[in-house]
């Protein structure tokens, strides 16, 4: 029963402040003429918070592994609407399909350690489409998932390489629970991502908040920001 009753807690907590953010993102925006494009559209303020407390470079480069929509609670809209380019990228193929309308740089595929193809269960709600076998979330969440196909795998490093990215300035993982196993398959110290936004919390997974703690703390990444399901790492060595 308790673990029931935090999941339904966080569950309501989490609609609540997406709510209030995506209200927030439509009725405040940033007084600044210089930019093209106001509006922000993380889920819970990501994106806001990065422009307004870190300085970064005007035009900018990201990395998105697990996009989701194209500008629907994206954590990199707003940026590439301003400038920035880099690279959106999403296993479910229904994603793939939006991302290519919209956004400027998509790639298809899962992010693993062994590139070829890798199982993937497809959710009726596309955000919670993950690697993750079904079996592995609690069994009220079950009943999401429709069925397994099989999709692209490929190594983050190889995405990189494909389309010349060196310096990241805004790495965003949201993968739905494999999100460390995305890091180890590119090389952080060539690539220097500046801020990181990684998933901590999927509904239906185990809470993964202290796992992705202890890993950041053996590099020289400072946790600045936790949002209701994000952390936000800033590279200390830049």
């Amino acid at each position: 029963m308790i673990g029931k009753g935090i999941t339904l807690s966080k569950i309501i907590q989490s609609v609540t402040l997406r709510q209030w953010h995506s209200l927030k993102n439509r009725l405040f925006r940033p007084d600044n003429k210089e930019i093209k494009y106001s509006r922000f559209h993380s889920q819970f303020g990501e994106d806001r918070y990065i422009y307004e407390n870190i300085n970064l470079p005007k035009d900018g480069v990201f990395v998105d592994v697990g996009a989701g929509h194209p500008s629907y609670l994206s954590n990199t809209y707003f940026f590439e609407k301003n400038g920035w380019t880099g690279v959106c990228i999403d296993a479910d193929p229904k994603q793939y399909q939006f991302l290519k309308k919209e956004r400027t740089t998509v790639e298809w595929a899962a992010i693993a350690a062994e590139e070829g193809e890798i199982e993937f269960s497809q959710a009726y709600f596309p955000a919670y489409s993950s690697t993750v076998r079904k079996e592995d979330y609690k069994k009220l969440i079950q009943f999401n998932f429709k069925k397994t196909i099989r999709v692209p795998s490929l190594k983050l490093e190889t995405i990189l390489e494909k389309h010349n990215i060196g310096i990241i300035d805004l790495l965003d993982i949201d993968v739905e629970g494999t999100e460390l196993d995305v890091w180890q398959t590119f090389d952080y110290e060539k690539h220097k991502p500046k801020v990181v936004i990684v998933e901590y919390y999927t509904f239906g997974l185990a809470d993964n908040s202290q796992n992705i703690k202890d890993f950041f703390s053996t590099l020289p990444y400072k946790l600045v920001h936790i949002t209701c399901t994000n952390f936000i790492f800033l590279n200390l060595d830049l």
